[in-house]
């Protein structure tokens, strides 16, 4: 795109797409009515959705209390049940840090990190189960990709908060949050991802008659011209446009004053919330010495500059001077980034 660096905006924190669904009820082949029967079926649910996980009872244990002939309720429950323990994370992490945040500034900044990458954790699982919840289990399957990013990142994040506690007076902290609520997340989280990975095989076991198609990974494919292949044709358009010069921004940011703001922050703040469509912000040759945290409400966003020799964002945060790992990066979204370096798109 000839020297243009773009950042696209989606909403899925990156420091380290889309609910489609109708409700439908799967039967199982066998028609099982009496109670007798509605238990083998169940039995049978289970131990299918149970047979690739590397903790067969404690799979058992946790999908026991559902009674269903359907796998997507299996899958419902193993979700909701991730999303209770990380709840559980989350306001522990919260008393955690009523007792210690004061110890240090370090413990302080470890908890608040904790805290922010469980709430990110909470939405992703939230994402899980209206995808679940709304779909039925052949669209499920279509979409066991998405479930398994989001769910992927939730490991991350427990991974991540664990990994925020650096010195040793910290370390009494972190096994405190780690034995109490974090195992189980990582648990319960490796679980849903074990059921989900497997579901093609599990409906299959089961004797489902459905179409299965292979789950697609949308979101880092990339086409024959170098765009990701979720890109709209009516994006595809406005990156041309934007290279042949045909695009008026709603915000410009230039350091020497030309522009309506001299900090990208400032101009990615002014984001209107109720703005329909790509909010568009251009970036102006020169260096900038900021921290940019784009929220995930901002759903809409695309940044481009005059290309990546030219339009440099940069900082020097790092942990030796006291700066936790997690808020040393220049640039974070909530959620997903991609880039491709023949386009230079971020996406």
């Amino acid at each position: 795109m000839s020297g243009k660096i773009i950042g696209a905006g989606v909403s899925l924190i990156l420091c380290v797409g889309v609910v489609i669904g109708v409700v439908a009820v799967v039967q199982s082949p066998k028609n099982e009515t009496s109670s007798t029967g509605e238990l083998k079926t169940t039995n049978r649910a289970v131990t299918a959705l149970c047979q690739n996980s590397d903790d067969q009872q404690f799979c058992h244990s946790v999908l026991s209390t559902t009674k269903s002939s359907d796998p997507k309720d299996y899958i419902a429950t193993v979700v909701k049940t991730s999303m209770d323990s990380v709840i559980k994370a989350f306001n522990m992490s919260d008393r955690l840090t009523v007792e210690h945040g004061n110890s240090s500034a370090g413990m302080k900044m470890a908890l608040d990190d904790c805290k922010d990458l469980l709430q990110s954790a909470i939405h992703e699982l939230e994402a899980s189960g209206v995808l679940v919840q709304e779909s039925n289990i052949d669209a499920v399957n279509n979409h066991t990709s998405e479930i398994k990013n989001w769910l992927g990142a939730v490991v991350a994040y427990q991974q991540s908060c664990l990994d925020g506690f650096n010195t040793d007076g910290e370390k009494k902290v972190q096994e405190q949050l780690q034995s109490n609520s974090l195992d189980q997340v990582g648990k319960l989280t490796g679980l849903a991802l074990d059921i989900v990975s497997g579901i093609a095989k599990i409906l299959q076991s089961l004797d489902l008659n459905l179409i299965l198609k292979p789950a697609s990974r949308r979101l880092l494919d990339i086409d024959q011209e170098g765009y990701p292949t979720w890109f709209s044709a009516a994006d595809r358009k406005l990156l041309d446009n934007i290279d042949n010069g045909g695009v008026i921004p709603h915000a410009t940011v230039a350091k020497d004053g030309s522009g309506q703001f001299t900090t990208i922050l400032d101009a990615i703040n002014s984001y209107p919330k109720k703005h329909q469509g790509r909010f568009i912000i251009y970036v102006k040759a020169g260096v900038y010495d900021e921290y940019i945290l784009v929220h995930k409400k901002k759903v809409n966003l695309l940044i481009y500059g005059d290309g990546p020799t030219k339009t440099i964002i940069t900082g020097r945060k790092n942990y030796a001077e006291g700066t936790k790992t997690m808020r040393t990066a220049t640039f974070c979204k909530s959620n997903f980034l991609s880039f491709h370096p023949n386009k230079n798109i971020f996406a």
